[in-house]
């Protein structure tokens, strides 16, 4: 057994129900396709660029890297999650530095989970023994409640999908004394891009278009309270505490 595997047991719910695909990479659900599957390669040339965040959202390709060096540093050495992680566009970095915290990596397109894993490999390098990729669904995460102590999720509650479900799940697997989660995503700021985000919601793809109070109350519905709240552009930062055992959905 692996040594990437043997950590990653210790938090899974049914080790047994997770495959091992090799290089750090698993899988918890059957295989089949997953709506970014097919245009991942695109995605990443028109995501990956801060012209086009500068343009379009009011905001850069630096701003997600610093937001996600924050929430890998607020694990403290603890588990650290990345929650709808993609191709690790704007975290790779984090995941082959020495000394990091555990890390686990989780995407539905195990196409985009790939492009992840060669990203880490880059100049021949290979993940940290501590970091694991895994292909799941976020709305039902196969690790035990209360595990992370940190966890980032970039860009994903403004594209379709089932927010509320998410939410709740995230909340779940927070530590309940002292977890935090990293939150991105596209709100309504009374910029041009506003309509576009309409445009593209009603093109299918994107979600229904936030606004600042409508995410505060959903991503904390329940168990978290909101500590900080910043919107660069249309892009709102946001980090939420866990407000106690009590609240844990």
């Amino acid at each position: 057994m692996s040594s990437t595997r043997s950590f990653l047991d210790t938090i899974l719910l049914d080790p047994g129900a997770v495959r091992d695909l090799g290089r750090s990479l698993f899988s918890a659900i059957p295989p089949g396709p997953a709506p970014y599957d097919r245009k991942a390669a695109l995605y990443d040339a028109v995501v990956g660029r801060s012209l086009y965040h500068r343009m379009f959202w009011g905001t850069s390709a630096r701003a997600f890297a610093h937001f996600a060096r924050t929430a890998v540093d607020a694990s403290s050495g603890g588990w650290f999650a990345e929650a709808g992680c993609g191709s690790l566009l704007f975290t790779h970095a984090l995941y082959s530095e020495a000394g990091g915290p555990p890390a686990v990596l989780v995407d539905r397109s195990l196409r985009m989970l790939y492009r992840g894993l060669k990203q880490l490999r880059v100049g021949g390098r290979e993940p940290r023994r501590n970091v694991a990729l895994l292909h799941a669904d976020v709305c039902a995460l196969p690790v035990r409640s209360g595990v992370f102590s940190s966890i980032l999720s970039l860009n994903l509650l403004h594209v379709p999908c089932e927010a509320v479900v998410i939410a709740q799940e995230l909340g779940r697997i927070l530590h309940p004394a002292h977890g935090r989660l990293f939150l991105s995503c596209l709100v309504r700021s009374g910029r041009w891009s506003d309509a576009y985000m309409t445009l593209l919601y009603r093109v299918g793809e994107l979600a229904k278009p936030w606004t600042v109070e409508q995410l505060k109350r959903t991503v904390a519905a329940g168990w978290g309270a909101i500590e900080s709240t910043r919107v660069d552009g249309n892009m709102c930062f946001m980090v939420i505490r866990h407000a106690g055992a009590a609240s844990t959905p």
